[in-house]
Protein backbone atom coordinates (compact mmCIF):
# COMPACT_ATOMS: atom_id res chain seq x y z
CA UNK A 1 0.00 0.00 0.00
CA UNK A 2 2.83 2.39 0.83
CA UNK A 3 4.46 1.56 -2.48
CA UNK A 4 1.28 2.20 -4.44
CA UNK A 5 0.75 5.53 -2.63
CA UNK A 6 4.28 6.69 -3.40
CA UNK A 7 3.90 5.71 -7.05
CA UNK A 8 0.67 7.66 -7.23
CA UNK A 9 2.34 10.73 -5.73
CA UNK A 10 5.23 10.45 -8.19
CA UNK A 11 2.82 10.13 -11.10
CA UNK A 12 0.87 13.15 -9.90
CA UNK A 13 4.03 15.20 -9.46
CA UNK A 14 5.29 14.22 -12.90
CA UNK A 15 1.98 15.22 -14.49
CA UNK A 16 2.08 18.62 -12.78
CA UNK A 17 5.70 19.15 -13.81
CA UNK A 18 4.88 18.33 -17.41
CA UNK A 19 2.24 21.03 -17.47
CA UNK A 20 4.78 23.72 -16.44
CA UNK A 21 6.97 25.54 -18.97
CA UNK A 22 10.46 24.08 -19.39
CA UNK A 23 13.21 26.00 -17.55
CA UNK A 24 15.03 28.61 -19.60
CA UNK A 25 18.65 27.55 -20.15
CA UNK A 26 21.20 30.05 -18.86
CA UNK A 27 23.58 31.31 -21.55
CA UNK A 28 27.16 30.19 -21.16
CA UNK A 29 29.85 32.11 -23.01
CA UNK A 30 33.54 31.33 -22.91
CA UNK A 31 35.94 33.86 -21.45
CA UNK A 32 37.92 33.96 -24.70
CA UNK A 33 34.81 34.99 -26.63
CA UNK A 34 34.13 37.77 -24.15
CA UNK A 35 37.75 38.95 -24.36
CA UNK A 36 37.66 38.92 -28.17
CA UNK A 37 34.41 40.89 -28.17
CA UNK A 38 35.87 43.49 -25.81
CA UNK A 39 39.03 43.71 -27.90
CA UNK A 40 36.93 44.28 -31.02
CA UNK A 41 35.45 47.38 -29.35
CA UNK A 42 38.84 49.07 -29.67
CA UNK A 43 38.29 49.09 -33.46
CA UNK A 44 34.96 50.93 -33.29
CA UNK A 45 34.94 54.24 -35.15
CA UNK A 46 31.94 56.54 -34.75
CA UNK A 47 31.15 60.12 -33.80
CA UNK A 48 28.08 62.18 -32.82
CA UNK A 49 25.72 63.39 -35.51
CA UNK A 50 26.26 66.76 -37.14
CA UNK A 51 23.13 68.83 -37.64
CA UNK A 52 22.30 72.18 -39.19
CA UNK A 53 21.61 75.05 -36.81
CA UNK A 54 18.33 76.66 -38.00
CA UNK A 55 19.34 80.01 -36.50
CA UNK A 56 22.74 80.39 -38.14
CA UNK A 57 22.66 77.75 -40.87
CA UNK A 58 26.01 76.33 -39.75
CA UNK A 59 26.76 72.65 -39.41
CA UNK A 60 27.25 71.95 -35.72
CA UNK A 61 27.68 68.88 -33.58
CA UNK A 62 24.67 67.54 -31.75
CA UNK A 63 24.62 67.47 -27.98
CA UNK A 64 23.08 64.00 -27.89
CA UNK A 65 24.73 61.08 -26.18
CA UNK A 66 27.84 59.77 -27.84
CA UNK A 67 27.12 56.39 -29.47
CA UNK A 68 29.94 54.68 -27.56
CA UNK A 69 28.94 55.74 -24.04
CA UNK A 70 26.93 52.55 -23.55
CA UNK A 71 29.89 50.47 -24.74
CA UNK A 72 32.12 52.27 -22.24
CA UNK A 73 29.75 51.44 -19.39
CA UNK A 74 29.61 47.78 -20.46
CA UNK A 75 33.40 47.60 -20.58
CA UNK A 76 33.60 49.14 -17.11
CA UNK A 77 31.09 46.61 -15.75
CA UNK A 78 33.16 43.71 -17.09
CA UNK A 79 36.27 45.24 -15.54
CA UNK A 80 34.58 45.69 -12.16
CA UNK A 81 33.28 42.11 -12.31
CA UNK A 82 36.75 40.72 -12.99
CA UNK A 83 38.24 42.75 -10.14
CA UNK A 84 35.48 41.53 -7.82
CA UNK A 85 36.21 37.91 -8.76
CA UNK A 86 39.93 38.42 -8.16
CA UNK A 87 39.18 39.91 -4.75
CA UNK A 88 37.04 36.90 -3.79
CA UNK A 89 39.76 34.56 -5.03
CA UNK A 90 42.35 36.32 -2.86
CA UNK A 91 40.11 36.04 0.21
CA UNK A 92 39.67 32.31 -0.37
CA UNK A 93 43.41 31.80 -0.89
CA UNK A 94 44.15 33.79 2.26
CA UNK A 95 41.90 31.48 4.27
CA UNK A 96 43.16 28.24 2.70
CA UNK A 97 46.85 29.17 2.46
CA UNK A 98 47.47 26.21 0.17
CA UNK A 99 49.80 27.99 -2.25
CA UNK A 100 48.48 25.99 -5.20
CA UNK A 101 47.33 27.64 -8.44
CA UNK A 102 46.06 31.21 -8.30
CA UNK A 103 48.05 32.35 -11.33
CA UNK A 104 45.57 31.45 -14.08
CA UNK A 105 43.64 34.54 -15.07
CA UNK A 106 41.29 35.09 -17.99
CA UNK A 107 42.24 37.88 -20.43
CA UNK A 108 38.88 39.60 -19.91
CA UNK A 109 40.30 42.27 -17.60
CA UNK A 110 43.08 43.21 -20.06
CA UNK A 111 40.61 43.40 -22.95
CA UNK A 112 38.16 45.47 -20.88
CA UNK A 113 40.89 47.96 -19.90
CA UNK A 114 42.01 48.25 -23.51
CA UNK A 115 38.47 48.78 -24.77
CA UNK A 116 37.64 51.30 -22.03
CA UNK A 117 40.71 53.46 -22.65
CA UNK A 118 40.42 53.36 -26.44
CA UNK A 119 36.73 54.23 -26.38
CA UNK A 120 37.41 57.06 -23.95
CA UNK A 121 40.04 58.54 -26.27
CA UNK A 122 37.67 58.12 -29.22
CA UNK A 123 34.93 59.96 -27.31
CA UNK A 124 37.29 62.81 -26.43
CA UNK A 125 38.68 63.02 -29.97
CA UNK A 126 35.29 63.27 -31.67
CA UNK A 127 33.47 65.64 -29.29
CA UNK A 128 34.12 69.16 -28.05
CA UNK A 129 37.65 70.62 -28.20
CA UNK A 130 36.79 73.61 -30.32
CA UNK A 131 33.90 72.09 -32.24
CA UNK A 132 30.56 73.90 -32.24
CA UNK A 133 28.15 72.00 -30.00
CA UNK A 134 24.41 72.49 -30.40
CA UNK A 135 21.56 71.41 -28.17
CA UNK A 136 18.59 72.31 -30.34
CA UNK A 137 16.14 69.49 -29.73
CA UNK A 138 14.38 69.45 -26.32
CA UNK A 139 15.70 66.68 -24.10
CA UNK A 140 13.20 64.19 -22.76
CA UNK A 141 12.51 64.03 -19.06
CA UNK A 142 15.28 62.31 -17.14
CA UNK A 143 17.99 62.94 -19.73
CA UNK A 144 21.16 64.75 -18.65
CA UNK A 145 23.26 67.42 -20.29
CA UNK A 146 26.80 67.08 -21.62
CA UNK A 147 28.29 68.50 -18.42
CA UNK A 148 26.34 66.02 -16.29
CA UNK A 149 27.43 63.11 -18.48
CA UNK A 150 31.07 64.21 -18.21
CA UNK A 151 30.68 64.08 -14.41
CA UNK A 152 29.63 60.41 -14.61
CA UNK A 153 32.25 58.39 -12.64
CA UNK A 154 32.32 55.69 -15.31
CA UNK A 155 33.12 58.17 -18.07
CA UNK A 156 35.28 60.41 -15.93
CA UNK A 157 37.58 57.65 -14.66
CA UNK A 158 38.10 56.30 -18.17
CA UNK A 159 40.00 59.45 -19.21
CA UNK A 160 41.91 59.85 -15.95
CA UNK A 161 45.50 58.62 -15.87
CA UNK A 162 45.40 58.18 -12.09
CA UNK A 163 42.62 55.62 -12.49
CA UNK A 164 44.88 53.31 -14.49
CA UNK A 165 47.77 53.92 -12.10
CA UNK A 166 45.62 52.83 -9.18
CA UNK A 167 44.49 49.75 -11.14
CA UNK A 168 48.10 48.77 -11.77
CA UNK A 169 48.94 49.00 -8.07
CA UNK A 170 45.67 47.46 -6.87
CA UNK A 171 45.80 44.24 -4.87
CA UNK A 172 42.92 42.86 -6.93
CA UNK A 173 45.02 43.16 -10.08
CA UNK A 174 47.30 40.12 -9.77
CA UNK A 175 47.57 39.26 -13.47
CA UNK A 176 50.63 40.54 -15.33
CA UNK A 177 48.56 40.81 -18.50
CA UNK A 178 46.05 43.10 -16.81
CA UNK A 179 48.82 45.23 -15.33
CA UNK A 180 50.47 45.55 -18.73
CA UNK A 181 47.09 46.62 -20.13
CA UNK A 182 46.90 49.32 -17.43
CA UNK A 183 50.35 50.59 -18.44
CA UNK A 184 49.34 50.59 -22.11
CA UNK A 185 46.12 52.48 -21.34
CA UNK A 186 48.06 54.97 -19.20
CA UNK A 187 50.47 55.70 -22.06
CA UNK A 188 47.59 56.18 -24.50
CA UNK A 189 45.72 58.54 -22.18
CA UNK A 190 48.81 60.61 -21.37
CA UNK A 191 49.84 60.93 -25.02
CA UNK A 192 46.31 61.78 -26.18
CA UNK A 193 46.22 64.65 -23.68
CA UNK A 194 48.97 66.39 -25.70
CA UNK A 195 47.34 66.04 -29.11
CA UNK A 196 46.82 69.81 -29.39
CA UNK A 197 49.67 72.27 -29.71
CA UNK A 198 49.47 74.70 -26.78
CA UNK A 199 52.03 77.32 -25.84
CA UNK A 200 51.03 77.41 -22.18
CA UNK A 201 51.73 73.75 -21.42
CA UNK A 202 54.55 71.50 -22.58
CA UNK A 203 53.72 68.00 -23.89
CA UNK A 204 54.98 65.97 -20.92
CA UNK A 205 52.41 63.17 -21.24
CA UNK A 206 54.83 60.78 -22.94
CA UNK A 207 57.46 61.55 -20.33
CA UNK A 208 54.98 60.81 -17.53
CA UNK A 209 54.08 57.43 -19.03
CA UNK A 210 57.72 56.47 -19.58
CA UNK A 211 58.63 57.46 -16.01
CA UNK A 212 55.84 55.31 -14.63
CA UNK A 213 56.79 52.25 -16.67
CA UNK A 214 60.50 52.63 -15.90
CA UNK A 215 59.68 52.81 -12.20
CA UNK A 216 57.71 49.57 -12.43
CA UNK A 217 60.55 47.90 -14.33
CA UNK A 218 62.91 48.79 -11.48
CA UNK A 219 60.49 47.56 -8.80
CA UNK A 220 61.56 44.30 -7.16
CA UNK A 221 58.13 42.51 -7.21
CA UNK A 222 57.80 42.93 -10.99
CA UNK A 223 58.15 39.65 -12.88
CA UNK A 224 60.66 39.32 -15.77
CA UNK A 225 57.89 38.85 -18.33
CA UNK A 226 56.13 42.03 -17.21
CA UNK A 227 59.43 43.93 -17.37
CA UNK A 228 59.96 42.86 -20.97
CA UNK A 229 56.39 43.83 -21.84
CA UNK A 230 56.73 47.27 -20.25
CA UNK A 231 59.98 47.86 -22.15
CA UNK A 232 58.26 46.94 -25.41
CA UNK A 233 55.33 49.21 -24.57
CA UNK A 234 57.76 52.08 -24.02
CA UNK A 235 59.13 51.52 -27.51
CA UNK A 236 55.62 51.24 -28.96
CA UNK A 237 54.67 54.56 -27.38
CA UNK A 238 57.71 56.27 -28.90
CA UNK A 239 57.17 54.78 -32.38
CA UNK A 240 53.43 55.45 -32.73
CA UNK A 241 52.16 51.87 -32.43
CA UNK A 242 50.86 51.54 -28.90
CA UNK A 243 47.21 52.35 -29.67
CA UNK A 244 46.88 50.90 -33.16
CA UNK A 245 48.51 47.52 -32.42
CA UNK A 246 46.95 46.77 -28.99
CA UNK A 247 49.80 44.41 -28.24
CA UNK A 248 48.79 43.38 -24.71
CA UNK A 249 45.14 42.50 -25.33
CA UNK A 250 45.89 40.74 -28.64
CA UNK A 251 48.71 38.52 -27.36
CA UNK A 252 48.64 38.33 -23.57
CA UNK A 253 46.84 35.52 -21.77
CA UNK A 254 46.31 33.34 -24.85
CA UNK A 255 47.88 29.96 -25.47
CA UNK A 256 47.10 29.50 -29.18
CA UNK A 257 50.03 30.87 -31.15
CA UNK A 258 48.29 30.84 -34.55
CA UNK A 259 45.14 32.68 -33.51
CA UNK A 260 47.19 35.13 -31.48
CA UNK A 261 49.46 35.94 -34.42
CA UNK A 262 46.45 36.29 -36.72
CA UNK A 263 44.72 38.63 -34.28
CA UNK A 264 47.87 40.68 -33.80
CA UNK A 265 48.72 41.02 -37.50
CA UNK A 266 45.20 41.30 -38.94
CA UNK A 267 43.42 43.18 -36.17
CA UNK A 268 40.57 42.22 -33.88
CA UNK A 269 37.99 42.28 -36.68
CA UNK A 270 40.03 40.35 -39.21
CA UNK A 271 42.05 41.36 -42.23
CA UNK A 272 41.48 44.88 -43.65
CA UNK A 273 39.21 45.82 -40.74
CA UNK A 274 39.71 47.91 -37.65
CA UNK A 275 41.75 50.67 -39.31
CA UNK A 276 42.77 51.77 -42.76
CA UNK A 277 44.71 48.56 -43.30
CA UNK A 278 43.95 46.23 -40.39
CA UNK A 279 47.47 44.87 -40.29
CA UNK A 280 50.40 45.50 -38.00
CA UNK A 281 52.77 45.16 -40.96
CA UNK A 282 51.77 48.69 -42.04
CA UNK A 283 52.37 50.91 -39.05
CA UNK A 284 50.24 53.83 -40.22
CA UNK A 285 46.92 55.21 -39.04
CA UNK A 286 44.48 57.65 -40.57
CA UNK A 287 42.39 60.22 -38.73
CA UNK A 288 39.29 59.19 -40.70
CA UNK A 289 39.54 55.47 -39.93
CA UNK A 290 41.27 55.49 -36.54
CA UNK A 291 40.87 58.86 -34.78
CA UNK A 292 41.82 57.48 -31.36
CA UNK A 293 45.21 56.18 -32.54
CA UNK A 294 45.76 59.43 -34.46
CA UNK A 295 45.23 61.47 -31.29
CA UNK A 296 47.65 59.26 -29.36
CA UNK A 297 50.29 59.49 -32.09
CA UNK A 298 49.95 63.28 -32.35
CA UNK A 299 50.60 63.65 -28.64
CA UNK A 300 53.42 61.10 -28.68
CA UNK A 301 55.08 62.93 -31.58
CA UNK A 302 55.13 66.20 -29.64
CA UNK A 303 56.32 64.47 -26.49
CA UNK A 304 59.07 62.68 -28.42
CA UNK A 305 60.34 65.96 -29.79
CA UNK A 306 60.43 67.42 -26.29
CA UNK A 307 62.40 64.43 -24.97
CA UNK A 308 64.94 64.45 -27.77
CA UNK A 309 65.42 68.22 -28.14
CA UNK A 310 65.07 69.57 -24.60
CA UNK A 311 68.33 71.15 -23.51
CA UNK A 312 69.58 71.85 -27.05
CA UNK A 313 70.98 75.38 -27.47
CA UNK A 314 68.57 76.08 -30.33
CA UNK A 315 65.54 74.72 -28.44
CA UNK A 316 64.04 77.65 -26.56
CA UNK A 317 60.99 77.92 -24.37
CA UNK A 318 61.60 74.78 -22.27
CA UNK A 319 61.55 75.37 -18.53
CA UNK A 320 64.47 74.33 -16.35
CA UNK A 321 62.17 72.05 -14.36
CA UNK A 322 61.30 70.06 -17.48
CA UNK A 323 64.97 69.83 -18.54
CA UNK A 324 66.01 68.51 -15.14
CA UNK A 325 63.11 66.05 -15.13
CA UNK A 326 64.16 64.65 -18.52
CA UNK A 327 67.78 64.48 -17.36
CA UNK A 328 66.77 62.51 -14.25
CA UNK A 329 64.73 60.09 -16.37
CA UNK A 330 67.68 59.59 -18.73
CA UNK A 331 69.99 59.02 -15.77
CA UNK A 332 67.77 56.34 -14.25
CA UNK A 333 67.39 54.64 -17.60
CA UNK A 334 71.13 54.68 -18.31
CA UNK A 335 71.98 53.27 -14.90
CA UNK A 336 69.38 50.56 -15.33
CA UNK A 337 70.86 49.62 -18.72
CA UNK A 338 74.30 49.32 -17.09
CA UNK A 339 73.00 46.89 -14.48
CA UNK A 340 72.64 49.32 -11.60
CA UNK A 341 69.67 49.83 -9.32
CA UNK A 342 68.94 53.50 -8.81
CA UNK A 343 66.56 52.75 -5.93
CA UNK A 344 69.28 51.22 -3.72
CA UNK A 345 71.83 53.03 -1.60
CA UNK A 346 75.43 53.78 -2.61
CA UNK A 347 78.61 52.44 -1.11
CA UNK A 348 81.76 54.40 -0.31
CA UNK A 349 82.93 54.37 -3.94
CA UNK A 350 79.57 55.73 -5.18
CA UNK A 351 78.39 52.48 -6.74
CA UNK A 352 75.03 50.90 -6.04
CA UNK A 353 74.99 48.12 -3.46
CA UNK A 354 72.32 46.08 -5.25
CA UNK A 355 72.34 44.93 -8.86
CA UNK A 356 69.58 46.16 -11.12
CA UNK A 357 67.10 44.33 -13.33
CA UNK A 358 69.42 44.38 -16.37
CA UNK A 359 72.39 42.89 -14.52
CA UNK A 360 71.28 39.35 -15.39
CA UNK A 361 68.77 40.02 -18.18
CA UNK A 362 70.36 40.68 -21.56
CA UNK A 363 67.05 40.86 -23.43
CA UNK A 364 65.77 43.66 -21.19
CA UNK A 365 69.04 45.52 -21.56
CA UNK A 366 68.87 45.34 -25.36
CA UNK A 367 65.24 46.55 -25.34
CA UNK A 368 66.07 49.57 -23.17
CA UNK A 369 69.22 50.29 -25.14
CA UNK A 370 67.17 50.33 -28.36
CA UNK A 371 64.81 52.80 -26.72
CA UNK A 372 67.76 54.95 -25.68
CA UNK A 373 69.10 54.99 -29.23
CA UNK A 374 65.66 55.95 -30.52
CA UNK A 375 65.27 58.81 -28.04
CA UNK A 376 68.80 60.18 -28.02
CA UNK A 377 70.84 58.93 -30.99
CA UNK A 378 73.46 61.66 -30.49
CA UNK A 379 73.33 61.93 -26.72
CA UNK A 380 70.86 63.38 -24.26
CA UNK A 381 70.96 67.17 -24.52
CA UNK A 382 69.11 67.55 -21.23
CA UNK A 383 71.88 65.76 -19.33
CA UNK A 384 74.54 67.87 -21.06
CA UNK A 385 72.59 71.04 -20.29
CA UNK A 386 72.32 70.20 -16.59
CA UNK A 387 75.99 69.20 -16.33
CA UNK A 388 77.05 72.49 -17.93
CA UNK A 389 74.54 74.71 -16.09
CA UNK A 390 75.47 73.36 -12.66
CA UNK A 391 78.73 75.26 -12.89
CA UNK A 392 76.92 78.47 -13.86
CA UNK A 393 74.02 78.46 -11.39
CA UNK A 394 74.50 75.59 -8.92
CA UNK A 395 71.97 76.86 -6.39
CA UNK A 396 69.06 76.83 -8.85
CA UNK A 397 69.77 73.37 -10.21
CA UNK A 398 70.37 71.86 -6.78
CA UNK A 399 66.94 73.14 -5.79
CA UNK A 400 65.48 71.40 -8.87
CA UNK A 401 67.08 68.08 -7.89
CA UNK A 402 70.01 68.02 -10.30
CA UNK A 403 72.20 66.13 -7.82
CA UNK A 404 70.64 62.92 -9.14
CA UNK A 405 71.77 63.57 -12.74
CA UNK A 406 74.71 61.45 -13.84
CA UNK A 407 78.07 63.16 -14.12
CA UNK A 408 81.22 62.14 -15.95
CA UNK A 409 84.30 62.53 -13.79
CA UNK A 410 87.89 62.28 -14.99
CA UNK A 411 88.13 58.67 -13.79
CA UNK A 412 84.93 57.77 -15.64
CA UNK A 413 86.27 59.26 -18.85
CA UNK A 414 89.48 57.25 -18.51
CA UNK A 415 87.49 54.05 -18.00
CA UNK A 416 85.36 54.85 -21.01
CA UNK A 417 88.44 55.41 -23.17
CA UNK A 418 89.87 52.07 -21.99
CA UNK A 419 86.64 50.24 -22.88
CA UNK A 420 86.59 51.88 -26.31
CA UNK A 421 90.14 50.70 -26.98
CA UNK A 422 89.30 47.16 -25.87
CA UNK A 423 86.24 47.02 -28.14
CA UNK A 424 87.89 48.66 -31.12
CA UNK A 425 88.22 45.31 -32.92
CA UNK A 426 84.52 44.62 -32.60
CA UNK A 427 83.77 48.11 -33.87
CA UNK A 428 85.85 47.47 -36.98
CA UNK A 429 83.92 44.28 -37.69
CA UNK A 430 80.61 46.14 -37.38
CA UNK A 431 81.84 48.93 -39.68
CA UNK A 432 83.03 46.42 -42.27
CA UNK A 433 79.71 44.57 -42.25
CA UNK A 434 77.81 47.83 -42.59
CA UNK A 435 79.97 48.88 -45.51
CA UNK A 436 79.45 45.48 -47.10
CA UNK A 437 75.67 45.80 -46.88
CA UNK A 438 75.83 49.28 -48.41
CA UNK A 439 77.99 47.88 -51.21
CA UNK A 440 75.45 45.12 -51.86
CA UNK A 441 72.69 47.71 -52.14
CA UNK A 442 74.73 49.76 -54.60
CA UNK A 443 75.47 46.65 -56.66
CA UNK A 444 71.73 45.89 -56.87
CA UNK A 445 71.14 49.38 -58.28
CA UNK A 446 73.98 48.98 -60.77
CA UNK A 447 72.66 45.56 -61.84
CA UNK A 448 69.23 47.02 -62.59
CA UNK A 449 70.70 49.95 -64.53
CA UNK A 450 72.91 47.60 -66.50
CA UNK A 451 69.93 45.40 -67.30
CA UNK A 452 67.97 48.41 -68.57
CA UNK A 453 70.85 49.48 -70.81
CA UNK A 454 71.25 45.95 -72.26
CA UNK A 455 67.53 45.24 -72.64
CA UNK A 456 67.29 46.49 -76.24
CA UNK A 457 70.42 44.59 -77.34
CA UNK A 458 69.20 41.12 -76.28
CA UNK A 459 68.06 38.61 -78.85
CA UNK A 460 64.36 37.87 -78.38
CA UNK A 461 64.76 34.33 -79.73
CA UNK A 462 67.52 33.41 -77.31
CA UNK A 463 66.81 31.53 -74.14
CA UNK A 464 69.26 33.49 -72.00
CA UNK A 465 68.71 34.06 -68.29
CA UNK A 466 68.04 37.75 -68.99
CA UNK A 467 64.92 36.72 -70.89
CA UNK A 468 63.58 34.75 -67.95
CA UNK A 469 61.63 36.05 -64.98
CA UNK A 470 64.56 36.24 -62.60
CA UNK A 471 65.78 39.63 -63.80
CA UNK A 472 67.05 42.41 -61.52
CA UNK A 473 64.31 44.44 -59.88
CA UNK A 474 64.47 48.22 -59.42
CA UNK A 475 65.38 49.55 -55.98
CA UNK A 476 62.63 50.57 -53.60
CA UNK A 477 62.09 54.30 -53.22
CA UNK A 478 61.61 55.83 -49.78
CA UNK A 479 57.98 56.84 -50.15
CA UNK A 480 55.77 57.93 -47.20
CA UNK A 481 54.74 54.34 -46.46
CA UNK A 482 58.40 53.29 -46.27
CA UNK A 483 59.29 56.16 -43.94
CA UNK A 484 56.34 55.28 -41.68
CA UNK A 485 57.66 51.74 -41.22
CA UNK A 486 55.53 49.89 -43.76
CA UNK A 487 58.45 48.44 -45.73
CA UNK A 488 56.56 45.39 -47.00
CA UNK A 489 53.58 47.45 -48.12
CA UNK A 490 55.85 50.04 -49.77
CA UNK A 491 57.67 47.39 -51.79
CA UNK A 492 54.41 45.67 -52.77
CA UNK A 493 52.79 48.92 -53.89
CA UNK A 494 55.78 49.99 -55.97
CA UNK A 495 56.09 46.55 -57.58
CA UNK A 496 52.37 46.57 -58.39
CA UNK A 497 52.54 50.00 -60.06
CA UNK A 498 55.48 48.91 -62.22
CA UNK A 499 53.79 45.60 -63.12
CA UNK A 500 56.64 43.57 -61.61
CA UNK A 501 54.73 41.49 -59.07
CA UNK A 502 52.80 39.23 -61.46
CA UNK A 503 49.50 40.52 -60.09
CA UNK A 504 46.45 41.93 -61.81
CA UNK A 505 48.59 43.50 -64.56
CA UNK A 506 49.31 40.08 -66.07
CA UNK A 507 46.52 39.44 -68.59
CA UNK A 508 48.00 36.75 -70.86
CA UNK A 509 49.52 33.43 -69.93
CA UNK A 510 51.48 31.40 -72.44
CA UNK A 511 52.32 27.76 -71.91
CA UNK A 512 55.76 26.77 -73.10
CA UNK A 513 56.10 23.42 -74.80
CA UNK A 514 59.06 21.49 -76.03
CA UNK A 515 60.18 22.72 -79.41
CA UNK A 516 59.15 26.33 -78.86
Amino acid sequence: EATSNSNALLAKGGAEASKKAPPTPKPRVSSMMIADSLLALSSVNTSPTFITDPATGKTVQSNARHPIEKLMRLSRKWLDWEMYKNGIRQEIEARLCCGVSGVCHAPIAAAAITALSTLAILRQSTTGNGAHVADLAPRPQGSDSREERDADPTLKDAINAKFYMSLFESNCMQSDVARAACAQALACICCAADRFETASRKPVGLLTALEFMLEKIEAAPTSPSLRHTLAQLMMDACTGKICSMQRVAAIGGRNDLYTTASRFLDGALGHSNGSENGSACINTVNSSFNPAATSVNDGARRGLRLLSRAGHPKETGVEDEVVVRIALFATRMWRLINGEDSTSAHDAQGAHKRAGACAFDGHLRCALLSLWQWLWPRGCYAVMRVQFAETQNPTLYERLGSEGVMKASKADKEKSSLEDSLLSGLGKVVDQERDRQMWRGEMAVHAYENHKSQKGKLDASSNSPEQMDWQPLPPIQRDPAFKAGGWIASAAQQRRVMALDGGSVVTKLRLRKSGD
